[in-house]
């Protein structure tokens, strides 16, 4: 048996103290490890990148409710899905931290300390599970195991100012209440954490689902835990309305089909409002209450494609074929698992599985209200799990949530084998320990004494210097630059400059053109670049999307820039040569 008293206060001060210790201890090293792209402001990814970009507009002016990018695909601008709730701690760490250290400064210090504060809070939330649930020697063995998984702190690093690691944190502080003493508290936290986790992107939705069906199962088995269903479902519809109101205000109520609008705030109240009469009804059998669960969910189903029918097809529904499958079927973190580089398929499939072991193993060795949670635990971390195999960028959900089992089982493992002689069994429980939490180290190591390995294509952040060619664009007047949707982000935080299209799906039509453009012979070209009013054109040979565009076309404008072989409307522009970026005049624009 492991059974743990449960009766504790929500959070204590040696509790924070405990889990401050190892965040500090990561945080430094974190910080070292990135210490040269602070300088440089070479954030990770182009959507860190545009996130700054946001933040500058917010602290410049513009409206908190305003969520255009106008110097994308100008002149009307693109009406970004994100959420002000990401920008918020941006904000407010940059206006404390200004009046002391000047604008450059903080602004660098807000892009280290954030994404920290995102990783402290993750770890405190993965602390008091463990505390709660299996003592406070756990503590930090979950809290390491945490740290070691790259697809949960790969989103949280000094510069990754983008919202993957806020929807880490509401997973986690969902788990946290389901491990609640009250049903009505666990619930409202539950599913406040959710409303906010999918205020923040709509990628949030199936975890919040499969919370949902978790409860109702809990429901199905226990007649008289229903209270913990209906107060997260309660809870969801009302929190999630709230948050809207709150960061988007009401000046466009549109039936988007990529962010929590009108459509998808009408099927949560209409599904809450189902349970809660099914709540009312008197006991019934099982097949029944299970059949009123189901009818439930079809009717706010039945309300999302009544408000918003073409969202039956998937948020990217507005992008045409050519987009489709020459950028949205690119994008790596979008892939299965399975189209993944091997190592990195390793490190995200491997720990989540012996963390789901673990807590299958726990369920099993307890009983009562610990049997039920494990049990939970267990399913909800398979649940994240399948999603993460189909969609890559969601499997730091489910490496999180299996932090807290894998840390007890490593922590079981490692008291094993301090109870050995030394010698091999001792040496190989604890390789097989090393092994689970990074199971690509023996392909990494293979991969290193080959006698000569391809080279990796550069990511959009590092394949041109687009800061050290920023002197010589921002002499340029300002105008709009055709460039790859990879290269616009950088370029709008670089320069004064506007872009035709960046990659991200919220203009459809300006996306389709640069691709196009860039596919097409110089002189259909020409007639694309011209319609958007650019003045510009600028590339960047090493980019891998320049890459797939020659592929689409060895005789496209793509292919004939990087050759050299520039039509005669582009009369080159001289740029630093330590830039890498080439940059051509659009005659008569």
């Amino acid at each position: 048996m492991t059974l743990i008293e449960r009766r504790r206060p929500a959070f204590t001060a040696e509790l924070a103290v405990r889990t401050g210790l190892v965040w500090l201890a990561v945080a430094v090293v974190f910080t070292i490890a990135r210490w040269s792209a602070i300088g440089a402001l070479q954030l990770p990814d182009a959507d860190d990148s545009l996130r700054l970009v946001q933040l500058r507009d917010l602290l410049a002016g513009q409206a908190w409710f305003d969520l255009h990018q106008y110097r994308v695909d100008p002149p009307n601008g693109m009406a970004m899905h994100w959420s002000r709730l990401v920008d918020l701690p941006l904000y407010l760490t940059y206006s404390a931290l200004a009046p002391l250290l000047g604008p450059a400064l903080a602004e660098k210090a807000t892009l280290v300390l954030v994404p920290l504060l995102t990783l402290y809070l993750a770890m405190l939330l993965t602390a008091r599970l463990a505390w709660r649930m299996l003592g406070e020697r756990a503590i930090a063995y979950a809290c390491l195991v945490l740290a070691l998984m790259t697809a949960v702190t790969g989103q949280m690093q000094p510069l990754r100012i983008d919202h993957h690691g806020w929807q880490i944190v509401c997973v986690l502080a969902a788990m946290n209440g389901l491990a609640a003493r009250s049903e009505q508290t666990g619930g409202r936290v539950a599913g406040l954490a959710m409303a906010l986790g999918m205020t923040i992107s709509l990628e949030l939705l199936p975890i919040a689902a499969l919370f949902g069906a978790v409860l109702a199962l809990r429901w199905l088995a226990d007649p008289k835990a229903k209270a913990l269903c209906l107060h997260y479902i309660r809870t969801l519809a009302v929190s999630a309305a709230l948050a809207f109101v709150a960061t988007r205000g009401l000046s466009d109520l549109a039936a988007h089909c990529d962010t929590l609008s009108p459509a998808y705030l009408a099927a949560l109240l209409a599904c809450a409002a189902g349970l809660s009469l099914l709540g009312l009804a008197p006991p019934m059998p099982r097949p029944a209450l299970a059949l009123g669960m189901v009818a439930c969910g079809a009717a706010g189903v039945g309300t999302l494609l009544a408000l918003a029918p073409q969202c039956s097809s998937g948020p990217f529904v507005a992008l045409d074929p050519l987009v489709q499958r020459l950028w949205y079927a690119n994008i790596r973190e979008g892939m299965p698992v399975w189209r993944q580089d091997p190592a990195v398929a390793l490190r995200l499939v491997v720990p989540v599985l012996f963390g789901l072991g673990a807590a299958f193993v726990l369920s099993r060795r307890n009983s009562g209200w610990l049997r039920r949670f494990w049990s939970e635990y267990a399913l909800v971390i398979a649940g994240a799990l399948l999603l993460g195999l189909v969609v890559s960028r969601s499997a730091g959900f489910a490496a999180a949530l299996a932090a807290v089992p894998l840390g007890w089982m490593l922590r079981e493992w490692h008291l094993g084998a301090r109870a050995m002689r030394p010698g091999i069994k001792r040496i190989a429980l604890l390789a097989g320990a090393v092994l689970v939490i990074l199971p690509d180290l023996p392909l990494l190591a293979a991969r290193m004494l080959e006698p000569s390995r391809p080279v990796a294509p550069q990511s959009a952040q590092l394949a041109c210097n687009i800061p050290a060619a920023a002197s010589a664009l921002n002499a340029l007047p300002s105008a709009t630059l055709f460039a790859p949707i990879d290269n616009g982000p950088l370029l709008l935080l670089h320069t004064r400059h506007k872009v035709v299209a960046t990659a991200h799906h919220r203009a459809p039509q300006a996306l389709h053109d640069v691709i196009a453009a860039f596919t097409a012979d110089p002189d259909r070209a020409a007639a694309i670049v011209r319609a958007h009013g650019a003045r510009y054109v600028a590339v960047c040979p090493g980019l891998p999307e320049a890459a797939i565009y020659r592929r689409e076309a060895p005789q496209g404008l793509m292919a004939r820039l990087v050759a050299g072989q520039a039509p005669a409307w582009l009369r080159p522009v001289a740029m630093p040569g330590e830039s890498g970026l080439l940059v051509w005049e659009v005659a008569g624009n």
